[in-house]
């Protein structure tokens, strides 16, 4: 059975004949040229036992939605998620049916990302969507992607106002310091008060808007996009501050590194971390991590995204429920070198 959206499945037809069926029909057809000339009957038969051969199972496409920039600035995130998409599905193929890619342009917007999602699910074959890529597009196409029913896997932060709390709360709980600055919570996430983020961490949270409010906290979470996420880097370094900075895939963004660079103007980056989670435990990571040298993590969550969908459309069995968070420091190269991996709560 294939599982499609809103509850929907349809049936698998192999589309061919049992081997039984095929000598059976051979035989018939065979049979009632008896009276022809014994070359005429041995061609025919030769034929007709070739076209036999020749039919194929015919197994139903699916495609896999990919929302992702493909134009502008962030496009090279967009073609390196495609490429890990591809991976995925040819290191992965289905059995029960074929799977293709369908990549949609969201520009790192978030209209054109809810253009793109509503465009992508008029499509009756897609039964899957991974992305998009940012923050505040996944809070864009959201209502659109759930209320279709097909299987979601974003990026960048979960679907869910809990879920992306808790990431929130459980990168808080590894940033060094009990005096925590949280900037760019605006873009995407959940609108949630410093006292509550104080209650659920244990740390003392406060909401800053400039560089220099964070300027005398023991850590910087930053929350918004790439392009604004370098403007405070920046900031904040050009102030003399060393306080250690950190944020989500926002960091894995080529962007994010290229224009940090450019803001400093040769200053020093200074410490900086990200962390994403996992769609399940590290291991998967671990394995591919260590056959994927120069690809970047935010690559490994479009490819288990992707394996994930696969698996939720084929009707497997999946991993446990356990998440993990994989936490990552950025060099001077704007290479990442994976630090811990925790169990998020």
């Amino acid at each position: 059975m294939l599982k499609l959206g809103n509850g929907r499945y349809r049936v698998l037809r192999s589309g061919e004949k049992s081997v039984a069926a095929k000598i059976f029909a051979l035989i018939r057809c065979c049979d009632t040229i008896v009276r022809a000339e014994l070359t005429v009957r041995v061609v025919f038969c030769l034929l007709f036992s070739l076209s036999l051969l020749s039919c194929k199972s015919t197994r139903p496409v699916v495609k896999i939605g990919l929302l992702a920039p493909f134009e502008g600035l962030h496009r090279e995130s967009g073609y390196e998620a495609l490429s890990a998409m591809r991976a995925a599905l040819a290191d992965f193929p289905p059995k029960e049916f074929e799977a293709i890619p369908l990549a949609l342009d969201t520009s790192a917007d978030p209209a054109h990302a809810r253009r793109a999602a509503a465009k992508m699910l008029r499509d009756d074959s897609v039964v899957a969507v991974v992305g998009p890529l940012q923050a505040p597009q996944v809070s864009a196409v959201a209502q659109i992607i759930v209320a279709s029913g097909v299987e979601w896997q974003p990026q960048a932060r979960p679907p869910s106002t809990e879920a992306a709390q808790n990431l929130i709360e459980a990168i808080i709980a590894r940033m060094p310091g009990t005096n925590i600055a949280v900037a760019g919570l605006e873009f995407g996430w959940p609108q949630t008060s410093a006292a509550e983020l104080s209650s659920n961490t244990g740390k003392s949270v406060s909401l800053v808007d400039a560089a220099a409010d964070g300027a005398e906290a023991d850590a910087v979470l930053w929350l918004g996009s790439a392009v604004e996420g370098a403007a405070f880097l920046s900031r904040l370094r050009l102030l003399g501050r060393t306080v250690p900075f950190w944020t989500t895939a926002v960091a894995g963004n080529p962007v994010f590194h290229s224009l940090l660079l450019e803001r400093l103007d040769g200053a020093s980056p200074g410490p900086n971390y990200w962390a994403i989670a996992l769609s399940e435990n590290g291991d998967h990571y671990m394995q591919w991590a260590s056959a994927h040298e120069d690809a970047p993590p935010t690559a490994f969550a479009v490819y288990q995204a992707t394996q994930r969908a696969l698996q939720q459309i084929a009707g497997d069995d999946l991993p446990s429920g356990e998440r993990d968070l994989a936490v990552f420091s950025l060099d001077l190269e704007g290479k990442s070198e994976l630090i811990e991996i925790v169990r998020l709560p």
